[in-house]
């Protein structure tokens, strides 16, 4: 609602003209003040457009037409099943082919990215669902319903959407919805207090990036195991003890991001058969352990992340073409490397006794051990 139209950044054109509202004979003619602003049509109740209510008619998707039963006349539709008319006459030519024009702009534009983040928001406004062509739609930091009009439930209503952000929105669950929404590329749920993932994840072949940092998660579905596309999953800052079976079936996921789990123990066997995965992060997860109890060289792994852990050794001679190892502020005393593809190693902040690297890393450019 406007308070002043004056005021107001994206008002094209403004005048008092005679306005009727709807298709039928049952409304009067009356003089009103008319706004076109940004993508909407803004009709005030009253002459003096600052005494009264303001009624939005949302154009994008809508129509504008001439009326051609009478004189300097348009009428102005919105989009959708809720759709409303406001027929607009004015007083000469040159202000009916202004508006016309301005108007015919505003029908035929095509919004599909809205950002509404950080508006605490409780449900999507309704005129938004008049847009048909909407792909992006960020509702990050709000506090979104799951239930109700204008709720997350609605949302399978955006039959093109690709791109969605729900993070920090206190949800408690999984909005099970979503995953109607078969169009989605990027879902974003990172910090809703989610404890589990339903099974429809499934759903979403068309999934290609997947965040879910910072909730409960200690289980995901094997039907994850499903989405071929998918090739970026966020899961760092969750209670994952191990590394979830899943991900060997995630063979376009080329990174694991689990910094900030519950993974104590690490036995590299299970890597060894995820051999899509070249970056792995496991920083801040209290890793007392890394065992090797496979004659099998683990050749794919080339980033390796263990920083903030609580390893007193470390022997990583069968990840044979490990490029970077970043181990700061750990425990360790000895530590054991390949050196065939070695190039940064960091690991300051230790109790460094012993740096066992063979063959000589001949590629080394950075190397830290201090502290």
């Amino acid at each position: 609602r406007p308070v002043n139209a004056d005021q107001q950044e994206r008002t094209l054109l403004k005048g008092v003209f005679s306005v009727r509202k709807g298709k039928t004979q049952l409304h009067k003619w009356a003089e009103r003040q008319v706004i076109l602003c940004g993508t909407c049509l803004i009709v005030a109740s009253v002459k003096d457009s600052l005494a009264g209510k303001m009624h939005i008619l949302p154009l994008v998707g809508g129509k504008v037409e001439e009326v051609k039963r009478r004189q300097h006349c348009l009428m102005f539709s919105s989009a959708g099943s809720l759709a409303q008319t406001y027929f607009v006459n004015f007083d000469t030519l040159a202000d009916y082919q202004r508006w016309h024009r301005q108007a015919s702009k505003v029908v035929s534009q095509t919004v599909s990215l809205v950002d509404l983040s950080c508006y605490s928001l409780e449900t999507v406004p309704e005129y938004l669902f008049y847009c048909q062509d909407l792909t992006h739609l960020n509702l990050r930091h709000n506090f979104m319903r799951l239930q109700g009009p204008g709720s997350l439930f609605n949302l399978p209503r955006f039959s093109q959407l690709k791109s969605l952000n729900i993070s920090h929105n206190h949800l408690g669950v999984f909005p099970e919805c979503v995953c109607e929404i078969l169009t989605l590329t990027e879902l974003n749920l990172s910090c809703n207090n989610l404890h589990t993932i339903p099974v429809q994840i499934g759903n979403l072949q068309s999934l290609q990036t997947l965040s879910l940092d910072g909730n409960h998660l200690s289980l995901l579905p094997e039907e994850l195991g499903g989405l071929s596309q998918l090739n970026s999953l966020g899961l760092s800052f969750n209670n994952f003890s191990h590394i979830p079976p899943v991900l060997e079936r995630l063979c376009a996921v080329d990174k694991l991001a689990m910094a900030g789990n519950r993974v104590e123990n690490l036995e590299l066997s299970t890597l060894v058969r995820m051999v899509h995965l070249r970056n792995i992060d496991l920083r801040l997860n209290g890793l007392r352990c890394i065992k090797c109890e496979t004659p099998d060289p683990l050749n794919h792994v080339t980033q390796l992340d263990l920083r903030d852990n609580c390893l007193d050794s470390l022997d990583l001679n069968s990840v044979c073409n490990l490029e970077t190892l970043n181990c700061q502020r750990n425990q360790l005393g000895t530590l054991t490397l390949s050196g065939f593809t070695l190039r940064m190693l960091l690991t300051g902040s230790n109790r460094l006794t012993t740096v066992n690297i063979y063959p000589v890393p001949n590629q080394l450019t950075h190397m830290d051990l201090s502290q």
